[in-house]
């Protein structure tokens, strides 16, 4: 029998393609250029029995080229949140309330989100707990970010005590 290369090219051939096909990944599932970073397992947040308001920060780590929603889910009966972005600019150094949402732009994952010439900002689900819930207890919520074709989530666990101590 002699070895006839286009013999074995059309035997191989079909499962070469079938291969590459399976080995690389459509283009829709590609990963984002930007994620949540997880700042809370490691430090979780705090409220009180009594309650109340807090500004969680929401981080991200990356560049992302449209603008990105955000928010919190899991919330416990009676809490809620809403969206609220600071900007600075640093021409000035003057704060002021941005709307949501967070401008395109890039952050290192630890800071503030670079989102144009001379200025930057801070994203926050500010997050409110009801009263009443028992000191010792945890609870844990989810922080989402979207740029409206991947939505990422982090969970943050809280603790609840008699007092809460301010980290700056």
């Amino acid at each position: 029998m002699t070895f006839r290369p286009w013999r074995a090219a059309a035997v191989l051939a079909p499962a070469a393609l079938t291969a590459v096909a399976l080995a690389t990944p459509a283009a829709a599932a590609a990963s984002p250029s930007w994620q949540l970073t997880d700042q809370y397992t490691a430090s979780p947040a705090c409220f009180t029995t009594a309650g109340g308001t807090e500004y969680l920060e929401l981080n991200l780590n990356g560049t992302w080229s449209t603008p990105l929603t955000f928010g919190a889910s899991g919330l416990p009966a009676g809490g809620s949140y809403s969206d609220m972005i600071l900007d600075e600019n640093l021409t000035n150094d003057v704060w002021s309330t941005g709307t949501p949402p967070i401008p395109p732009g890039w952050s290192n994952g630890t800071g503030p989100l670079a989102v144009g010439p001379e200025t930057i900002a801070e994203a926050y689900p500010v997050t409110t707990i009801p009263a009443g819930l028992k000191a010792g207890s945890t609870l844990t919520i989810t922080f989402w970010a979207s740029d409206g074709t991947t939505k990422q989530t982090e969970s943050v666990p809280i603790v609840i005590k008699s007092s809460c101590a301010r980290r700056y």
